[in-house]
């Protein structure tokens, strides 16, 4: 009975083992494995020594031509080594958990249908150690949303730097020589690396940190509503278009809220200001 349940055991690890590899959410997308090694091969010849060698030679016609066939060959090039890259970080992002998730169910069960103590006590010993490489994983610094965050920062990196290049490209090679374009182009190739997209996580967030810290309340002032507001809410609550025309107004005089437009102290003068425009007068009882 123990030898049919370890069998039993094997065969669902196995199936979990082989389910791993053909999932789709593992894999991440199709085979382009023909493809890439295809493109990588021409993109490759591109950027050969000898095209760079032909690009002193060529006259300036050709030498524009042959500089641009060499800038997006080398551009193509890392594209298809980024893709690789981005998804085996997806994979990564997935595998782990996910792996981790079918193995315990995996294991789970056949510790339910197992009838020896010693089996189910391996299995359970198993479970638990697959349980505590997931709970470990989730709590890592790769976690899946870290990892999106970086891939969506790297790949904003890589676009301004590719359409920084390819709006040089219709320049002549006095303005853009070859050596300008590959400096530009080796800033691509950083462009798609997780430092450059910490870099670009850090510089965002320190600007937002520079523009709440420059913005934020300091002082808490209090409800000072006075007979001015009471006008203004009588004035809402008796005319339909009042709140258009108090929004209208609020936006010229660069007040942002209602709610302290009418009971915060700071803007008493402004309340004045507005009975008076609009001959506000407290209806008769």
């Amino acid at each position: 009975m123990i030898q049919r349940t370890c069998r039993a055991a094997m065969i669902v690890a196995a199936a979990t083992v082989a389910l791993t590899g053909c999932t789709p959410s593992i894999a991440g997308g199709p085979n382009l494995a023909q493809y890439n090694s295809v493109t990588a091969t021409y993109f490759a010849g591109g950027y050969a020594p000898s095209r760079l060698a032909a690009y002193h030679s060529a006259g300036d016609f050709d030498k524009k031509a042959l500089r641009n066939s060499i800038v997006l060959s080398a551009m193509g090039s890392i594209d298809v080594e980024y893709a690789r890259f981005a998804s085996q970080l997806t994979q990564e992002s997935q595998g782990v958990p996910f792996v981790a998730t079918l193995a315990s169910l995996s294991l789970s069960g056949a510790g339910t249908l197992a009838a020896a103590k010693a089996t189910k006590t391996a299995l359970a010993a198993v479970d638990t150690g697959v349980k505590g490489a997931h709970a470990a994983y989730d709590k890592s610094i790769l976690s899946e949303k870290t990892i999106q965050f970086l891939q969506k920062q790297m790949r904003a990196n890589r676009n301004r730097v590719r359409s920084s290049i390819i709006d040089k490209l219709p320049l002549d090679t006095t303005a853009y020589p070859l050596e300008l374009a590959l400096m530009d182009v080796n800033e691509y190739a950083s462009a798609g690396t997780v430092t450059a997209g910490l870099i670009g996580i850090d510089e965002q967030t320190s600007q937002v940190l520079a523009l709440t810290e420059a913005t934020r309340t300091e002082v808490v002032y209090p409800y000072s509503a006075d007979d001015a507001s009471a006008l203004i809410n009588s004035y809402i609550d008796r005319n339909p278009d009042a709140p258009q025309t108090l929004k209208n107004w609020l936006a010229r005089h660069n007040i942002a809220r209602l709610t302290d437009f009418l009971n915060d102290a700071r803007f008493a003068a402004a309340r004045r200001q507005f009975v008076r425009e609009y001959g506000l007068r407290l209806p008769a009882s």
